[in-house]
């Protein structure tokens, strides 16, 4: 899904693929979270709100879980 979103800065950051992966697992996550629900807009919009404000916080704990 996000594969390439590095590919213009010619990263070679551990850090930065890191993040992506954290990320990528948190998206997968919550795609699979919104799929659950029955397909109405009120909780697809929900669940579209609550992936953007808690993303980040995901992705943290994705990643502090795999440092540990």
């Amino acid at each position: 899904m996000l594969e390439d979103y590095y590919a213009h800065d010619g990263y070679d950051d551990e850090a930065k693929h890191k993040r992506l992966l954290a990320v990528q697992a948190a998206l997968e996550i919550a795609k699979a979270s919104a799929s659950s629900s029955p397909p109405t807009y009120g909780n697809m919009s929900n669940d579209l709100t609550a992936a953007a404000e808690y993303i980040g916080n995901l992705a943290d704990a994705i990643q502090a879980a795999i440092s540990k």
